[in-house]
């Protein structure tokens, strides 16, 4: 048995394939670029051609759990949501991050927000009855920054891309937004059609398939497409070391197959390299620049923590 790479440093959440199989496959539509399901490699647009990009991402902190005296846990937590900007000038920051400082306990409490000097962390109540389904909360509470964020920026003649699968509150933007999925925890087509993943060649695509946005426990529908990242060296990575889910919330078939097309000269363009990226080649150089400087913009989270602890000692 020959044994390949995975092109992610395993002290990240690895991209496998498999460990869920939601929403369920007779609820996916396939066939809609044809009765064909074979490898598209459509023709590569020229970054001067691109339209105006905005490369939303967001990035989450645990900065303490505190208990109350009936021994309620909560959380207290940091998340930020940013966007960089690729146009004729470059790229650059698209204005000041979005953050917020979160208290998120259980429903039934009467909470007053927690302050700790210049650090104010305002309650949010959640669904959840143990520290883990808490845990899980400070991941919606970063969706929907980013999604508020991402809308902000939609506009004529730009394109929106969030680092993410695409939750919105609401109904979907008239204009075109993206999202996309660095790692693979669903199976969502038919083992025959699931086969053409590993087939794929840098540059190419799946054809498009729909996605039922209440089997992922979203309020949209979306159509879908694999794409497979060009990845330097390849010699000793598997076959599905490159794939990026990639969605869309349009509602035409014939634009998301436009969107598709053109998703695939920009993401391959902005492929990372595992020489430089441990989550290389799905995490994207502008978007891996963004994560970084929205890390900084966060605060150090030893010096939050030790603020806190110094307060509530105090």
């Amino acid at each position: 048995m020959q044994w390949r790479l995975e092109a992610w440093n395993p002290d990240y959440a690895l991209p496998q394939v498999g460990f869920e199989e939601t929403p369920a496959r007779e609820e996916v539509k396939t066939g809609i670029e044809g009765t064909a399901w074979e490898a598209k490699r459509p023709a590569m647009v020229p970054p001067s051609d691109w339209p105006v990009l905005y490369m939303v991402d967001g990035r989450q902190r645990v900065d303490a759990v505190v208990v109350d005296p009936e021994g309620h846990r909560a959380i207290l937590a940091t998340v930020a949501a940013g966007a960089v900007v690729r146009d004729g000038a470059g790229i650059r920051l698209a204005g000041e991050p979005k953050m917020r400082r979160v208290l998120l306990h259980p429903e039934g409490l009467e909470v007053e927000p927690l302050r700790f000097g210049s650090l104010v962390y305002e309650p949010e109540s959640a669904r959840a009855a143990d520290l883990q389904n808490l845990r899980s909360k400070v991941t919606e509470v970063m969706r929907r920054l980013e999604a508020e964020l991402a809308l902000a920026l939609c506009g004529d003649g730009c394109l929106v891309v969030m680092d993410g699968q695409i939750y919105l509150a609401g109904q979907p933007t008239q204009h075109p937004l993206l999202g996309y999925t660095k790692t693979m925890p669903g199976l969502y087509l038919p083992p025959e059609e699931q086969a053409l993943l590993y087939r794929l060649e840098p540059y190419e695509r799946t054809p498009i398939f729909r996605l039922p946005g209440y089997g992922m426990g979203r309020r949209v529908d979306v159509f879908s497409w694999y794409i497979r990242l060009p990845l330097s060296p390849s010699a000793p990575f598997h076959g599905g070391a490159g794939l990026m889910r990639v969605e869309t919330t349009v509602v035409e078939p014939y634009e998301a197959r436009r969107l598709a097309d053109l998703s695939v000269s920009l993401l391959c363009a902005m492929a990372s390299s595992p020489a430089r990226d441990p989550r290389a080649p799905q995490n994207l150089i502008a978007v891996g620049a963004l994560e970084m400087f929205l890390g900084r913009y966060m605060g150090q989270g030893e010096v939050i923590r030790r603020k806190i602890v110094q307060t509530l000692f105090g």
